[in-house]
């Protein structure tokens, strides 16, 4: 899936380097569903020993910025329900919580759904 998410035209792929090693990455992808384009966060992932440091931080904007650039006007995600790390960084950067899908994440591991509107302020990130 990610082999298939980093080759599509309808998103933007950032990774995260620190002293010449991947620290992270992140993926974002576009679509046009009613006449509107909406982007969907796939992943971002940092490794464990760096987390706490920007690097989830940095990516998030640089991952909202691709999507604003590419058009669009919303950009959603599901994050694990105790992931309060994770959820902490899309709160700072905006997002809303929209709802909860239980078993996301396989059995007894539900997913928050967040969500964001995207404009002119996101393009100039």
């Amino acid at each position: 899936m990610m082999r298939r998410l980093i080759g599509c035209p309808n998103s933007a792929t950032w990774i995260a380097e620190r002293d010449g090693a991947m620290a992270g990455f992140g993926i974002v992808e576009w679509d046009t569903e009613a006449g509107e384009t909406v982007a969907y966060l796939e992943t971002i992932e940092v490794l464990p020993e760096l987390r706490g440091m920007g690097v989830g931080y940095e990516l998030l904007r640089r991952l909202d910025k691709s999507a604003c650039e590419a058009g669009a006007v919303a950009i959603g995600l599901h994050v694990d329900a105790e992931n309060t790390v994770a959820i902490g960084l899309y709160e700072a950067h905006g997002f809303a919580l929209k709802g909860r899908q239980e078993d996301y994440y396989g059995s007894g591991r539900a997913a928050l759904i967040y969500s964001k509107r995207l404009g002119a302020r996101a393009a100039g990130l």
